[in-house]
């Protein structure tokens, strides 16, 4: 089973994406800001984080940069209400793995994350 985390400070964003994800083999965690979710980092094998850009106590910036520098393997999946591409630009230049805007089509979503899965499955293999 595969732990997917979900980091949005909006409840109803983390709760359809829950659903969204309910009849697939994945444990979802989820944290309402940035405190939260590095104490679910180092306290669960987190396999594919799916993080807000623009939250009220955090900033998904900050956060996918700190990601990447204690938790580089797992990919990140950012999420925005707003289309622009010099966000979805910065985020990719940042390293997030895949960029989506809300509201997240299921197909879409559960592409991306098995797309992210195989990813850091590939990247586990070379390591090895």
């Amino acid at each position: 089973m595969k732990n997917l985390l979900i980091i949005d400070d909006e409840l109803q964003i983390r709760r359809i994406i829950r659903i969204q994800l309910h009849k697939k083999d994945y444990t979802i965690h989820e944290a309402d800001n940035k405190d939260i979710a590095f104490k679910i980092l180092e306290d669960v094998p987190i396999d594919v984080i799916i993080c807000d850009i623009k939250m009220k106590d955090s900033n998904g910036f900050v956060i996918l940069k700190e990601i990447k520098i204690k938790y580089p393997d797992i990919p990140v999946i950012m999420l925005t209400g707003f289309i622009d591409k010099k966000i979805s630009d910065k985020a990719r230049n940042m390293g997030c793995f895949d960029f989506m805007t809300k509201p997240v089509r299921r197909e879409k979503l559960l592409q991306t994350i098995e797309k992210a899965i195989e990813y850091r499955a590939k990247m586990e293999e070379g390591d090895g």
